[in-house]
């Protein structure tokens, strides 16, 4: 049985959500997106951070100038209608989860420089996670490499803005630097500070304290979020200000928050080694993958059940 994909007002086989290669989302990565985690839990699948996932895409939306948003909570039923389509019963074609959801806005048709018409068509799509079994767990410490340029600066790119083309130098970067043995790079933003990695936030533990920067520079990660909430139930302060570099360098651990990976350890920045995962990181491992196992006093407030 083939997976299915919401379009539109419709379920449709996988192989049919199509675009042309001259589409606007295509030629001009206008597309929109967010992708969030949806767990096996007892009450069956569970989204992670559905409504912050769901007001994060709305917002790029309109950032983006797309016209006729759907109602946020609209959009939490569909997303709700697509995962019970391919993830609930025995026939179900991605019966064994843990899955991701990306949610997408897409501009199909173009005339030139701007699109024919200013309302996206919208997808959602159901997909395992990349590594079954890896949201909720803390995988294994990776290698960061420091980007050699500076994150787009967020007069040119709102942060809050999650659209496909914003990725494009990111992607560039990521590819050298996996050919030179590092698993993910970091940006500075324009002042020399810390800024954010591809897809995913960095956070800073110093003396027994989080520090991250602030949301003007990167984007609102819904992790990030949820780990900083973690910290503050585990007792251990937090700090959102401009982080300097030298404060990254000097760190005792770093860390980096996603979707896919939830709470990722930092074994190395450049030439540097560092503990990983250091106790904190650990620490904070432990609550989310409590938290996204439905087994944590947080699990109520992240995990909507979609059954």
């Amino acid at each position: 049985m083939q997976p299915v994909i919401w379009r539109d007002g419709s379920l449709i086989e996988y192989s049919q959500a199509t675009i042309h290669v001259m589409s606007h989302a295509a030629a001009r990565g206008s597309q929109v997106f967010d992708v969030m985690a949806v767990v096996d839990g007892e009450d069956g699948p569970s989204a992670f951070g559905l409504r912050p996932h769901v007001t994060r895409f709305v917002r790029s939306m309109q950032l983006m100038a797309m016209e006729n948003t759907p109602p946020i909570g609209h959009l939490e039923e569909v997303i709700a209608e697509t995962v019970r389509a391919n993830c609930c019963g025995p026939n179900a074609p991605l019966a064994t989860g843990p899955w991701l959801v990306k949610v997408i806005a897409a501009w199909d048709a173009a005339d030139g420089i701007l699109p024919t018409s200013l309302e996206p068509s919208i997808y959602v799509v159901v997909t395992t996670a990349p590594s079954p079994g890896s949201v909720g767990t803390l995988p294994e410490a990776v290698r960061l490499k420091t980007a050699d340029m500076p994150k787009i600066p967020s007069d040119v790119l709102p942060p809050a803005l999650k659209v496909a083309a914003g990725y494009t130098p990111a992607l560039r970067h990521m590819i050298r630097a996996r050919a030179e043995g590092f698993d993910h790079v970091v940006f500075k933003d324009n002042n020399g500070d810390l800024a954010e990695s591809v897809a995913a936030s960095l956070l800073v533990v110093s003396d027994g304290k989080i520090t991250a920067p602030p949301l003007d520079t990167v984007l609102d990660g819904i992790t990030r979020r949820a780990v900083l909430e973690s910290a503050t139930f585990l007792d251990i302060p937090t700090d959102v200000r401009p982080v300097r570099w030298h404060e990254v360098v000097e760190a005792d651990e770093l860390l980096m928050a996603s979707t896919t990976k939830v709470v990722l350890p930092v074994r190395r920045l450049d030439a540097q080694e560092l503990t990983a995962p250091g106790p904190i990181t650990l620490k904070l491992g432990d609550v989310m993958s409590s938290m996204l196992a439905g087994r944590h006093e947080l699990s109520r407030r992240w995990l909507t059940p979609l059954e």
